[in-house]
Order: C-alpha cells, then sequence, then structure tokens
C-alpha cells in the first residue's frame, strides 16, 4: 500500500470516529443483536463480542485466519470478534451502502491451497474497500482494526469487499472479516493471500496492549471508501 493511499485510509477512519460519535449513541448498540446502517455517510455499525482466547492458535484448524464471524457460523470458535448478526445480513447491509462485490475468489483458492501450481489461492480479493474501526466502552474513541494485530509481514491490512454470497450455503463458516484474501470471508484482506497463509508469510497475533478484556462487548464500524 502507498503513503497516499494509507493516509486516506486513516483519514477516512477518524472522519468515520467522528461521525459515528455525533449520530449515535455508541452504548445503545453494545449487545444488541442488529446492526445500523447509515446510508448518507455509507457506514455499518456491528455489534459484536470480543473473544481473546478464541484467537490464541489453539482453537481449529484456521488459526490466526479469521477476524469476525457470525455466532452461528462453524468458524465462530476461532475469531476474535464474534456477532449475533448472520454473514448474509451483513452482506445485505453493505450492499445497502453502496459497495459492489468483487466476487473474483473462487472455491479453489482454498480448495486448492495446498496445490503449489495452482493459480486460484495467489489471487487478491477485489470489490469496494472498506475500513473497520472498533469501539468498547472505556475507550476514548474507535480504534482501527490493525491496532488490534501483529502482523510480521507488514504488510498490514486493506480490507475489500469481496461478496462471496453465493458460497455462504457451501461452506458455513459464518466468516464476515478474514485476515487474507479468503472466498469464505464477506470482507477480507487484500495484502495477503491464501498462499501467504500455507507459506506463513505472516502470522497475525493479538495485540493485547490495545485489546479490551475477554468478553468485553464491542461495536465494530465499516465505512466505505471512495476510489
Amino acid at each position: 500500500m502507498n503513503r497516499t493511499m494509507l493516509f486516506l485510509i486513516l483519514t477516512l477512519q477518524f472522519v468515520a470516529s467522528l461521525l459515528f460519535c455525533q449520530t449515535h449513541d455508541l452504548n445503545k448498540l453494545l449487545g444488541t443483536k442488529e446492526l445500523v446502517t447509515d446510508v448518507q455517510n455509507k457506514v455499518v455499525y456491528l455489534p459484536a463480542t470480543f473473544h481473546a482466547a478464541a484467537y490464541d492458535g489453539s482453537s481449529g484448524h484456521t488459526n490466526n485466519y479469521h477476524a469476525v464471524v457470525w455466532d452461528g457460523g462453524g468458524a465462530s470458535n476461532q475469531s476474535p470478534f464474534t456477532t449475533q448478526v448472520n454473514d448474509s445480513l451483513f452482506y445485505a447491509a453493505l450492499v445497502k451502502i453502496g459497495a459492489v462485490p468483487g466476487n473474483n475468489l473462487k472455491h479453489a483458492s482454498w480448495a486448492k491451497r495446498k496445490d503449489r501450481k495452482h493459480p486460484a489461492p495467489k489471487m487478491r480479493v477485489q470489490g469496494s474497500p472498506v475500513v473497520l474501526t472498533i469501539w468498547w466502552q472505556g475507550a476514548q474513541h474507535p480504534l482501527p482494526i490493525e491496532r488490534f494485530f501483529l502482523d510480521p509481514g507488514e504488510k498490514g491490512i486493506e480490507l475489500r469487499f469481496g461478496g462471496n454470497l453465493e458460497l455462504i450455503h457451501k461452506w458455513h463458516s459464518g466468516c464476515i472479516v478474514c485476515l487474507f484474501s479468503c472466498p469464505g470471508g464477506k470482507v477480507s484482506n487484500a495484502a495477503y493471500t491464501i498462499r501467504d497463509y500455507v507459506d506463513k508469510t505472516t502470522k497475525f497475533e493479538m495485540n493485547k496492549i490495545n485489546t479490551p478484556a475477554d468478553e468485553t462487548p464491542v461495536v465494530l464500524i465499516f465505512k466505505l471508501v471512495e476510489e
């Protein structure tokens, strides 16, 4: 990611935080079961819960992979953030605020991840860029998702609306945000591919300095970025 794009994203994160604080009572969203869409400002607010222990690398075969998962999804025990809002509703909310899904990743991106000759695992997610900030009671302002993870590969987190609506009923993972370019996530990270995950190009770890206490209710704030 170049410096201009990074500056733009950080600016939008700050603006999104200000918009949220100006137009909503953050506390009213904590622990609720419904997301809130702000079409005018192109923002989706998603109530969730933080689970520090779920990301410790001991709960399943896709550790250090998921960021946000629906409670009813198969990957909910492997994600630091879970929500009572399902991934289909989240997909619809992003479309409602104007996001366009990339839909370029296919099932083969994951299924052929161990095939060194197959091109699919090397593909990067496309779609509308999105920035994600997180707020909880006691936080002075929402923090960007990057502050929650340590990234040894130093490529960062570049979220895009991959879409992949048709794969929801095939995978049943409930994945809303993935830290790699994955066809299972509604939003995923264009900075890293599934090939990077297999090759261990990076391994996202929780940055415990910035995280709230385990089982803390949070609000995830998704802001659509205009390209």
